[in-house]
């Protein structure tokens, strides 16, 4: 456990103060992160290992594959209380659980040999690092600059992704790449061990330096067919491109969702020990009601989704508009949150300080707010939805 969360951790034997009770309520205990060498102060690429080996790795892989059959709201329940626990563990550990999550989703939808990966997974406790972003700062996400050639026995792929999290814990790669010569993209899993594959540097952020974050290089890498699961036309919106959508927003807002509740947790602490609370108590009122808003739609999505409430690019612009508020949420909790925790928000060693740095990685992620509020405006006047702002 990292010094910010064991700072604003619940002791174990205290009953659980009302503001938790109000913000935990609804989500799935499943999954809870429990006591062991992760949370002993270990290196970050250590805990995020033994959190893999702690079932984490196999939570979203259907039962009848050895996993453990976890849903879309548990899976960002497990998400939300890895945040509050570590919440650099959480936003590394979060693109294995969308990955995984996605493939899962796929094979539920078309019953093919994709299972075969997923058994594969849970079997070993593999953990999936997620190589979809590249350097270069195109605005639309989907699309691929990385090259797949066509072989007699798959595919040579080359091509640079980053940041890319897991980068040296992960057994396996999740990769896109647009094959040469035709308008196709294909979505594979690329064993990191690779011949070709190496890691490069580590990802430069202010917050979440243990996420395991940094820069894979594919030179002429041999996937083998059978490690492809889907191809399709590249920079089309189809059912993966949405279903993909869906689980990074929900599971990504989960996440920071944990991470903003334990400094709200921390703020809480902190006015009650000095028995200060006056104008706080509003301040802390509003912080309270913008996350328990938040988690409200988070969870929803997730269960329409699931059920099939919500599908097709309903389901794609509801998920851009979670992501997007999840931006605003934040910034709107940090503006209560500050004049009540004052100036332990930046002092060098405070929890209060390594939390709001961590929550700062929240605008970091695709889409773009411009993107999202473009796609939900597009899909609400009947006009093509696209990822390119040029398009």
């Amino acid at each position: 456990m990292t010094d910010a969360a064991a700072d604003a951790a619940q002791p174990a034997d205290e009953p659980e103060a009302p503001h938790l009770a109000l913000l935990n309520a609804g989500w799935s205990t499943a999954w809870t992160p429990g006591p062991g060498p992760w949370a002993e102060g270990a290196p970050g690429a250590d805990r995020i290992r033994a959190l893999g080996a702690d079932g984490y790795a196999a939570l979203p892989i259907p039962a009848e594959f050895g996993g453990g059959g976890a849903d879309l709201v548990q899976v960002a329940s497990a998400q939300r209380a890895l945040g509050m626990a570590d919440p650099s563990a959480a936003v590394a550990l979060n693109m294995h659980a969308f990955t995984v999550g996605l493939m899962a989703d796929y094979w539920r939808r078309h019953r093919d040999s994709s299972w075969m990966l997923l058994e594969g997974i849970a079997r070993t406790g593999a953990l999936v690092a997620s190589a979809f972003a590249e350097p270069g700062g195109s605005p639309n996400f989907m699309s691929s600059r990385s090259e797949a050639v066509r072989t007699a026995k798959g595919y040579r792929i080359s091509g640079v992704k980053f940041p890319c999290s897991l980068a040296t814990t992960a057994t396996l790669v999740c990769l896109t790449a647009r094959v040469t010569g035709t308008d196709e993209t294909i979505l594979a899993l690329c064993p990191r061990a690779s011949p070709g594959l190496t890691v490069e540097g580590e990802w430069a952020s202010l917050g979440m330096t243990s996420s395991d974050t940094a820069r894979l290089v594919l030179a002429d890498v041999q996937v083998d067919d059978r490690l492809v699961f889907h191809r399709g036309p590249a920079d089309v919106i189809d059912e993966n491109v949405i279903s993909g959508m869906v689980w990074f927003a929900v599971l990504l807002t989960a996440t920071y969702h944990g991470v903003l509740s334990g400094l709200l947790d921390l703020a809480h602490r902190q006015v009650a020990a000095a028995g200060a609370y006056g104008a706080r108590t509003a301040l802390l009122g509003r912080a309270t009601r913008e996350l328990l808003t938040l988690g409200g739609a988070c969870r929803q999505l997730g269960a329409d989704a699931g059920s099939g409430a919500i599908a097709g690019r309903a389901a794609l612009a509801a998920a851009v508009a979670l992501r997007a508020t999840l931006s605003d949420t934040r910034d709107r909790v940090l503006s209560a949150l500050t004049p009540v925790i004052g100036s332990r928000l930046y002092g060098r060693g405070q929890a209060a300080a390594s939390l709001l740095v961590d929550s700062l990685a929240v605008h970091h992620h695709p889409p773009s707010l411009l993107t999202c509020d473009d796609v939900v405006g597009a899909f609400c006047t009947g006009r093509e939805i696209s990822f390119d702002p040029a398009g």
